[in-house]
């Protein structure tokens, strides 16, 4: 008898995890590819525990809406026209994933940035780089322009290291080279988290057009940069739904991403 309870048992608890077992996935994978999912595995496996502590009870910087500038991907899901019509009012621009390594298209971008475009409103693209050397990350950026030949501004979103062969300052380098070829006067961008950076693309970084730097803290980082990635928790009304925000730097305009 027991033996056959310890049988039922077994197979409701495999019943119940099979049942679950796909949205748990869906879950654990929802932020991979996405701007700032390295970031947060950094602050979460931080070994600082009171900076980590700091970091996990400080609230969102107040930045007024105006001044904010969002980042999207697919799972802030399609966008309607009603809704870019609305981001339209309220933004200069905004930023999408183009794609996750060069092999992976974010799945609404399409979609998205044709409706951006019906609608004349300038956006930027960002691609969450995988490159494992200097030739992987070449095909990478060029990936992303011809998924992207329409867009005002490129980003390198290179922010977990995934370099195996040469260094990733000359990797990061060779992505921004090859970008080069076909962005022409467009603004080409690096994105990440200070010390990440610090350690890996130092010397990259300065052949940029400009710094994107993740920070998740309520003031200015004194960190030289020309985007500011303050939140990943704003409330966006035009989407109805928390979102990545963003704020320029002092000195720069909206029109420098842009014209």
């Amino acid at each position: 008898m027991f033996s056959r309870f310890v049988r039922i048992v077994v197979a409701i608890t495999l019943l119940i995890f099979i049942v679950n077992a796909p949205s748990k996935i869906a879950e654990a994978s929802k932020e991979a590819g996405t701007m700032g999912n390295g970031y947060k595995k950094y602050i979460e496996n931080k070994q600082d525990t009171q900076h980590r502590k700091s970091q996990e009870t400080k609230e969102a910087a107040v930045v007024p809406k105006e001044d904010s500038i969002l980042d999207l991907s697919e799972w802030q899901g399609k966008l309607t026209s009603a809704q870019v019509k609305k981001l339209k009012a309220n933004y200069d621009f905004i930023i999408l994933r183009a794609q996750y390594g060069s092999d992976y298209k974010d799945a609404t971008f399409a979609t998205n940035s044709k409706l951006l475009e019906a609608n004349n409103m300038k956006y930027g693209v960002y691609s969450y780089s995988m490159y494992e050397n200097a030739s992987d990350a070449r095909t990478e950026a060029k990936s992303l322009y011809n998924r992207a030949p329409n867009a005002s501004f490129y980003i390198n979103d290179y922010e977990e290291e995934t370099v195996t062969s040469g260094t990733s300052d000359e990797s990061t380098q060779a992505w921004l080279e090859e970008m080069r070829k076909y962005s022409g006067d467009k603004k080409v961008l690096l994105y990440s988290y200070e010390d990440f950076m610090l350690n890996n693309t130092a010397t990259a970084v300065q052949s940029y057009d400009g710094y994107w730097l993740a920070a998740y803290q309520e003031t200015q980082p004194e960190r030289e940069h020309v985007l500011w990635q303050y939140t990943d928790s704003y409330y966006s009304e035009e989407l109805d739904q928390n979102v990545d925000a963003n704020v320029l730097s002092p000195n720069v305009q909206s029109s420098w991403f842009v014209s």
